[in-house]
């Protein structure tokens, strides 16, 4: 496939409290390998839970069913799967603090927010632990290595809140209803957790679809 001089650009709208994104950017993470620099990956909030309020038991009870069902997946990471974040007497109430801790780690560069991510997945997803707790962020983000004074300036501030609310309601404009969901180009929607060949297929798809672009095409795929 010939080069383009202008990478192929992949949003990829995601909470870190939710078990099937932590699956998606385990499976995404060899995508990134195999295409390089053809590929641009911007990952972007999208709070499940954006009020801040104690989730019903009706409510807890979905959310541990949804962390029973993704650990049926096979990947060795789903068995290490935990329902005790939701299951124990410290549930998250919202989603937006975890997610400001990682808008604040991203002024520090991409590696850093992707460092305090994957910690935060594990801590929450695989040892039941409430990130969204400001004890447990800033532990989180001392121990992958964070500066902690811009850290704790961009993590406390109204802005970085409102930039997620913002980014959350854009998103939802756009039709993203729902998390792990890729936005390719801007044009094609690619949702829920897929296997890595599904992702390699729609973006190899939507790659020839840019080079080789029809004449007076539309074409708007949601999947």
């Amino acid at each position: 496939m010939k080069p383009s001089s202008k990478p192929l650009q992949i949003t990829v709208y995601q909470d870190v409290l939710c078990a099937w994104c932590y699956l998606a950017d385990l499976r995404l993470e060899t995508l990134k390998h195999e295409f390089g620099d053809i590929v641009r990956w911007r990952v972007r909030p999208y709070p499940l839970r954006v009020h801040d309020k104690r989730p019903t038991e009706k409510e807890l009870r979905g959310l541990t069913q949804e962390i029973t069902l993704a650990q049926k997946e096979p990947e060795p990471t789903a068995r290490l799967l935990s329902t005790e974040l939701w299951r124990g007497g410290d549930p998250p109430r919202s989603s937006i603090p975890a997610l400001a801790a990682l808008e604040a780690a991203h002024l520090q560069g991409p590696a850093a927010r992707a460092h305090l991510a994957r910690a935060m997945q594990k801590a929450a997803l695989e040892q039941g632990i409430n990130v969204t707790r400001t004890d447990v962020i800033f532990e989180l983000a001392s121990r992958v290595g964070l500066d902690m004074s811009p850290f704790s300036v961009a993590y406390h501030s109204a802005d970085t809140r409102k930039l997620i609310l913002d980014e959350h309601q854009l998103a939802a404009s756009r039709g993203v209803r729902g998390v792990p969901t890729l936005v390719i180009a801007g044009r094609w929607m690619v949702c829920g957790l897929r296997e890595v060949s599904e992702y390699r297929e729609y973006i190899l798809g939507c790659l020839s679809k840019l080079y080789a672009p029809r004449a007076g095409s539309s074409e708007r795929v949601v999947h």
